[in-house]
């Protein structure tokens, strides 16, 4: 199975995938606790 890929948390290793996200295209898996985090920033992508 695969697991988070989070680039701004490397030590996650979530399994609970809720979407990718293509970064210097690769595409990463986010898992739900990662990407309720990283939405809730005020950074801009």
């Amino acid at each position: 199975m695969e697991h988070c890929k989070n680039p701004w948390k490397d030590a996650c290793k979530g399994e609970d995938i809720k979407l990718y996200i293509q970064i210097k295209g690769e595409n990463l898996p986010i898992c739900q606790q990662c990407w309720s985090k990283i939405a809730d920033q005020d950074g801009e992508w």
